[in-house]
């Protein structure tokens, strides 16, 4: 069967995940971190698409990113195919690093970035690596939250202007609120391909058919409820 083609049109904000091949790890060390993220900069840069939120797990890794191109396959391709090569040259190993094509869920902006961007941030705590996502050294959250500096390829700006707030200090302050009550058991997007409200999933009715078909097939029923977890994609194995 043919692939479903992506949706993919300029100024749509997408939740980007791809897992290691066999759920292995894809970060061994520090320096495997550092790299994706140098290489992810250097990806936004040559696709001109903005980066909003991101986490580096251990055998996965999430992104929350918009592009100002109808491009978001090859922003992605060029940052998994170019880590895959440095990944097996600098551990000396065949094979394929990341399993399969990624996954992308197009995220309406108005009303569901935030709770998007909360779900990535909040991984390391659902996981159990940490008890609070600023011991987590490796996702946006610190620097989101005023606790770092910001990287040159994160923009947080949007997440800020959300939360409103005129001062620096006010507007992290808000960030972690948000963050933070959320909880360990903050709801995460439904295994669906657009998430947004009916207004804007219907913009999409004619793609949404084909791209149902990338989700598995026990999730290809209506349209659940927010509250439906994407926990059932990332399972206990994921981390």
């Amino acid at each position: 069967m043919a692939r479903a083609l992506r949706i993919q049109a300029a100024g749509l904000t997408y939740h980007v995940w791809a897992r290691g091949s066999g759920r292995m790890a894809i970060y061994l060390d520090e320096q495997d971190r550092l790299q994706f993220l140098e290489l992810l900069g250097q990806a936004l840069v040559s696709h001109n698409a903005v980066c909003h939120g991101f986490c580096e797990m251990t055998n996965h890794y999430h992104l929350v990113i918009t592009t100002n191109e109808p491009n978001l396959s090859h922003t992605i391709h060029e940052v998994n195919f170019r880590y895959a090569q440095w990944w097996n040259r600098q551990h000396s190993r065949p094979g394929h690093v990341l399993q399969g094509r990624f996954g992308a869920q197009i995220v309406q902006d108005k009303s569901y970035l935030l709770s998007v961007c909360r779900y990535v941030v909040l991984n390391p705590v659902r996981a159990g690596l940490v008890r609070s996502p600023n011991e987590w050294k490796w996702s946006s959250y610190r620097a989101t939250a005023g606790l770092e500096d910001v990287p040159p390829f994160l923009s947080p700006q949007t997440l800020w202007d959300r939360l409103g707030g005129k001062k620096a200090e006010a507007k992290w302050r808000r960030y972690r609120e948000f963050v933070c009550t959320g909880g360990d058991g903050v709801p995460a997007p439904p295994c669906e391909p657009v998430l947004g409200d009916e207004m804007f999933v219907q913009r999409f009715k004619d793609h949404r058919a084909a791209a149902r078909r990338e989700v598995p097939a026990r999730f290809r029923r209506a349209r659940p409820p927010l509250t439906n977890l994407l926990a059932r994609v990332f399972t206990a194995g994921d981390r």
